[in-house]
């Protein structure tokens, strides 16, 4: 088999996002456009990926720049927790995660994340399935720099032709190809059942 390693994105493709964007829910809340709050939250958002910052702390900090209530961060930030609810796992996906495994594939995650991620993990029961996890607040770098794509080879103990990168993210995927791996951007289950097929790998 030309494949050696299936690399998955977390959220968007283990987990799927809420109905809620906490992006346009604060910005209507706090009476900004959306663009202008997006822009503060990629100002900021590298202490949760890069500094292992939690996401309520780091979330404040761009709130903060709209208004220095303390009181008013904490309500936005409830309000978005109440909205999200329970996580929603792609439980059909990761009961398949063993047909992997059965083909002699390593498998890992790559996440743009803090350590809560992994004991996210844990708790849900999936971590058994990797051989791996790449956080970048743990690694200090986050997708779609480079550093952290080496660290997954390093990690798997891989060449970049023998790794299959799964993720949401057009942007990411395109430097995982430029970087020599094979990217499949995550829509759906069956398209990505259908993508693996013609590669040779089946779940």
């Amino acid at each position: 088999m030309k494949y050696r390693a299936v690399v998955f994105d977390y959220g968007g493709v283990l987990e799927f996002f809420s109905s809620v964007n906490p992006n346009v829910f604060a910005a209507k809340e706090l009476g900004v456009t959306v663009e202008e709050f997006r822009k503060e939250y990629f100002k900021h958002n590298h202490l949760s990926n890069l500094e292992n910052m939690s996401w309520e702390d780091m979330f404040s900090k761009v709130i903060s720049v709209f208004n220095k209530s303390k009181n008013e961060q904490n309500r936005i930030i409830k309000l978005i927790k109440q909205s999200n609810g329970d996580s929603l796992l792609n439980v059909e996906l990761i009961s398949k995660l063993s047909d992997l495994k059965r083909q002699g594939l390593k498998l890992a995650i790559c996440s743009n994340n803090t350590s809560a991620l992994r004991e996210k993990l844990a708790e849900n029961g999936i971590i058994k399935y990797f051989d791996e996890i790449i956080i970048s607040g743990e690694v200090g770098h986050q997708k779609p720099n480079k550093q952290i794509f080496e660290t997954v080879f390093l990690k798997l103990n891989v060449k970049p032709p023998e790794v299959v990168f799964i993720d949401d993210s057009q942007t990411i995927l395109d430097n995982a190809n430029e970087i020599g791996c094979t990217p499949i951007l995550f829509k759906n289950n069956e398209q990505l059942k259908s993508s693996l097929s013609e590669l040779g790998v089946f779940i």
